[in-house]
C-alpha cells in the first residue's frame, strides 16, 4: 500500500474500493472531534456523539463533494450538526469541566510545555480549567466559532461554511465572543 497523504486520496481510494482506509479518517479526526464534542457538549457524552459522527460519515461518505468543501469542513459540519441535534434533545445540558487522566490525550496535556516549572504547569490548568468556566457560560454559536477557529485552526471562510453562515456574520460574532469573554473576565 502507498502513503496516502491527503484527505481526497483517502476517500478517492475509498470509494475505489479499499475500505480498509476508513481506518485512517478515524485515526486522523477522532481526537480533534472528540475534543470538539467535549467543548459543545461534555466529556460524558463525546464519545457517543463522536462514534456517531464518523457513522454519518461512513454512510455518507459517497456523497462528499471536495468542490463545495475540504474533508475537514464537512465533517466538522456533521459533527456541529450531530452536536446541535443531541444538545436539542437534551435542551438543558449544562457543560461540564475536562477532567484529565493519565493516559488521557486532552487539550489540556497537548498545550503544556514539557519545561515548564510545575508552579507554572499548575497555574496553567487552573487557567484552563476558568477558559472552561467562560466557555461554558457562552453563546454555544459564539463557543463554536471559537473552538473551531482557535483549537482546529480553521479560517473564518471554513467555519462559515460549518455553520452556514456569511463569512461577516462569523467574523462579527467572533468579535462578540471575544468581547464576552473580556466581560466574563473581569
Amino acid at each position: 500500500m502507498q502513503a496516502v497523504e491527503t484527505d481526497e486520496e483517502i476517500i478517492t481510494r475509498y470509494k475505489n474500493g479499499e475500505e480498509e482506509l476508513f481506518k485512517m479518517l478515524i485515526e486522523r479526526y477522532s481526537s480533534s472531534l472528540f475534543n470538539f464534542a467535549i467543548y459543545l457538549t461534555n466529556l460524558n457524552y463525546a464519545p457517543d456523539l463522536v462514534q456517531e459522527v464518523f457513522i454519518k460519515v461512513w454512510k455518507n461518505l459517497n456523497k462528499f463533494n471536495e468542490e463545495k468543501a475540504s474533508f475537514k469542513t464537512w465533517i466538522f459540519t456533521i459533527a456541529k450538526n450531530t452536536a446541535t441535534d443531541f444538545l436539542r434533545k437534551k435542551k438543558s445540558l449544562l457543560f461540564s469541566d475536562i477532567e484529565t487522566t493519565e493516559e488521557d490525550n486532552s487539550f489540556e496535556e497537548n498545550i503544556l510545555d514539557e519545561n515548564l516549572l510545575q508552579d507554572e504547569a499548575l497555574q496553567k490548568l487552573q487557567d484552563i480549567d476558568l477558559l472552561n468556566e467562560l466557555l461554558a457560560k457562552l453563546d454555544i454559536n459564539y463557543r463554536t466559532i471559537l473552538l473551531l477557529h482557535y483549537q482546529e485552526d480553521m479560517t473564518f471562510e471554513e467555519i462559515g461554511k460549518i455553520l452556514k453562515k456569511p463569512l461577516n456574520t462569523v467574523k462579527s460574532q467572533h468579535r462578540r465572543a471575544i468581547l464576552d469573554l473580556r466581560k466574563l473576565l473581569s
